[in-house]
Parts: structure tokens; C-alpha cells; sequence
């Protein structure tokens, strides 16, 4: 009798590279899209959903953060604390400058009510450029101001996150611990533990009173209740519980089971829970686990990719050039229906997708070679990719290496 597949064994029979991973970020990235579509056309946040409509918004970026935890794990395995930055670096930074020069000095100039004099002397304009590391400002002066939602990339909000969950990554490789999965797994219930004491003392995470992602002095944006109660409090979570799904994976079943009573989990806290959850510690604690082996279930499966998408890792694009597009399409576009607005703005998205993956991300991607096995992976076909010079065929993995049998 065959012994009952695991996500390790799963990840081993592709060769290390989870096909379904390409197929869920580009899912994810368009769901994004979609999440945004009335929020854009109304102004209106998650705060005025009402039942099952919050709970995907919840979701996606825990699936995303847990996707980037899952694979994030492979390549700390293997490379140095510097290499690690390094590629990450490489990996998030020039595209993200590309579009945050692209939206000051090409869409600001066009769509600011302000004399293209004022647009260029307002500070508020060169302040923009600090999105590139991670001190996000969502507006440009005079730009999109009379869209019901006031930001250029509301999107950018998460950028902060994902450099902390990098830095916290590098120290955990420095300090070993991705040779002590249960500290990883004790650091997030510690982290939700006083996302539960934070509450119950009488904190909240409590709405601005202007736009959402407009407001906020530094303090407010860094530290406050944000890292605990905040709508960013679940992406660390995510992403420290699928460094340790990674790290335990050949202990951890692949199991449809598992995956329907996840599924099950989730569908009853949509329907249960009213959109005042979204920055609840309980979801944290109880509907982020499901999530994540959810993502990793899928991740590891053999999933095709999107058609149209399929001549490259678009999924980054669509993040970078979604909600700045969505709003083009809305001064294009005020009165046309939720569904035309989304469908013309994909369009777009999508074309500017490609830009930035054929012309900016993949030649990137020639730099990263030496030491990411997904760069390769995207730039040789697959009967060219050779495991890594000291590296057995079975520990070829995710992004890096196959730890637990070649260290």
C-alpha cells in the first residue's frame, strides 16, 4: 500500500515547481482587480459590505501572503541572508519603481486638475516617489479627485507588509530557526495572542476619517493597532504559517478531505460573519490556517495556467497597474456599469502587465539567475533546467532548495 501523499511529496513529483502556484497569483492579482471594481466606481469600502461580499477580500491577500511565505521558505533554505535580500529585492523593487515613476511623471501630469507648474513644484508629487521603500502615499496632487475614490494605487498599502515579512524572514534565517518550525508557528500565535489582548482592552482598529489609505500620520501607519487589528494584521500571519507548511511539508498530508472541511471552514465565516470581522484576531487565528493550506494544496497541484496568461508571470503587473488603470477607466468611463468598467481596465491592466514583465521583471530576472530556481525556471525551457551546482535532483524546490534531505 502506497503511503498517503504529502505536500512535500506533491512538490517533489513537479520537479520542486508547484505548477498550480502561476495559476493561483494571476487568479489572485484579477480577484484584486475585481475587489476593487466597487470601491472605485462608489468610494465605498469594505466597512459598508455587508455579508458574504467581505469575506473574499479577507481571503486574497492571505492567499497571496501565504503563496509569498510558501515559496519565500524555499529559497532561505538555500541562499545566504544577502543573497536572500538580494533576490528579493531584485524581484519586488525595479517594477514597482517603473510604475511609481510611471503614475508622477506620465499619468499625474495627465489627469491633475492643477497647472502642470503647481502639479511639478507640490511636494506632495516628489513624496510619491517614497512608495518605492515602502513609506506609502496614495494621492498625487490634483490627480483623480473627482473619482469617487481618491487614490492613484490603493494597492500600494501592502508594500510595507511585504518588506517586513522579508526582514522577518532574514532574521529568521539568521537566528536558524527555519531548523525550528514550532518557534516560527509560537511567533504567530504570540502575534495573535496580542492582536486578542489589544482588543480585549478596549482597542480597536478604528477608520479614518478620510478615504480609506489617504489618512494616516507615520505613527499611525507603522505602529498603532495596525500590525494587531489592522487590515494588515493577517498578511504576516499568513506568511509566517506557510514558512512553517513549508518547512513541515513532507509531515503535512495532501489531502482533499483536509481541503473540503478548510473550504467548509471558510464558507461558514463568510456566511456567518458581518464585514466588521475583516480586522477581528479571531479570523486571524481560525480562518487563516484554512486559507493557507488551501493556497499550499492548490499551489502543489497540477493546475493549468490562464491562457491568455501564459507567456509570462503577469500576476505582479496586475497589482502594480490595477487600481491606477481602474481609475483611468473611471474618468473614461463614470457611468459605465461595474462590469464594463472591470472588463475595460483588465484590458488595460493586462497590456500593462506585459510591459513590465517582458521589459522590466523577466530581463531583471537574468540577475537573479545565479540563485533563484523559479528565475531560471521562467527563462530556459523546461528540459534545460539543471539542479542547482551542488544540489541533488531532489532538493530542487519551490524557489530554492529541498532542505530536509541536502542540509
Amino acid at each position: 500500500m502506497m503511503p498517503a501523499p504529502s505536500i512535500g511529496s506533491m512538490l517533489d513529483r513537479q520537479k520542486g515547481f508547484g505548477p498550480g502556484f502561476d495559476f493561483i497569483r494571476v487568479a489572485l492579482a484579477i480577484a484584486v482587480v475585481a475587489g476593487h471594481t466597487p470601491y472605485v466606481a462608489t468610494g465605498s469600502g469594505t466597512s459598508d459590505q455587508a455579508w458574504i461580499i467581505w469575506f473574499p477580500q479577507f481571503a486574497i491577500l492571505v492567499m497571496f501572503f501565504a503563496l509569498s511565505g510558501f515559496l519565500i521558505a524555499a529559497s532561505g533554505l538555500r541562499l545566504s541572508v544577502k543573497e536572500f535580500l538580494i533576490n528579493r529585492g531584485l524581484r519586488i523593487i525595479p517594477a514597482l519603481a517603473v510604475e511609481i515613476v510611471l503614475s508622477a511623471l506620465i499619468l499625474g501630469p495627465i489627469f491633475t486638475t492643477l497647472p502642470l507648474a503647481d502639479y511639478f513644484t507640490s511636494a506632495g508629487t516628489w513624496k510619491y516617489f517614497t512608495n518605492v521603500v515602502g513609506l506609502v502615499n496614495y494621492t498625487l496632487p490634483g490627480v483623480f479627485t473627482g473619482n469617487p475614490a481618491p487614490e492613484v494605487n490603493s494597492s500600494l498599502w501592502t508594500v510595507p507588509f511585504e518588506y517586513g515579512c522579508y526582514a522577518v524572514m532574514a532574521l529568521i534565517m539568521a537566528f536558524g530557526l527555519l531548523r525550528r518550525p514550532a518557534l516560527i508557528v509560537l511567533g504567530v500565535v504570540i502575534l495573535v495572542g496580542i492582536g486578542f489582548a489589544v482588543q480585549i482592552t478596549g482597542h480597536a482598529a478604528s477608520p479614518s476619517q478620510l478615504p480609506p489609505g489617504v489618512a494616516g500620520t507615520m505613527y499611525d501607519k507603522i505602529f498603532s493597532t495596525a500590525l494587531f487589528l489592522g487590515r494588515g494584521a493577517k498578511l504576516p500571519v499568513a506568511c509566517l504559517l506557510a514558512i512553517a507548511v513549508y518547512l513541515c511539508r513532507d509531515r503535512i498530508p495532501y489531502d482533499g478531505r483536509i481541503l473540503a472541511a478548510c473550504c467548509a471552514l471558510c464558507l461558514g465565516a463568510a456566511l456567518l460573519g458581518p464585514a466588521a470581522w475583516i480586522t477581528q484576531p479571531v479570523l486571524n487565528a481560525v480562518v487563516a490556517p484554512a486559507l493557507v493550506y488551501i493556497t499550499v494544496f492548490l499551489g502543489v497541484s497540477n493546475l493549468p495556467r490562464l491562457p491568455l496568461f501564459s507567456k509570462g508571470d503577469y500576476s505582479y503587473g496586475i497589482y502594480l497597474y490595477g487600481f491606477p488603470m481602474q481609475q483611468v477607466v473611471k474618468v473614461w468611463l463614470p457611468n459605465a456599469s461595474l462590469i464594463v468598467q472591470f472588463a475595460v481596465a483588465l484590458v488595460l491592466i493586462t497590456a500593462f502587465a506585459a510591459f513590465s514583465w517582458h521589459w522590466i521583471e523577466k530581463p531583471v530576472l537574468k540577475l537573479r539567475r545565479h540563485f533563484s530556481f523559479v528565475a531560471r525556471r521562467r527563462l530556459e525551457p523546461d528540459e534545460m533546467v539543471k539542479p542547482l551546482e551542488g544540489i541533488g535532483p531532489l532538493a530542487v524546490t519551490v524557489s530554492g532548495s529541498r532542505s530536509a534531505r541536502s542540509s
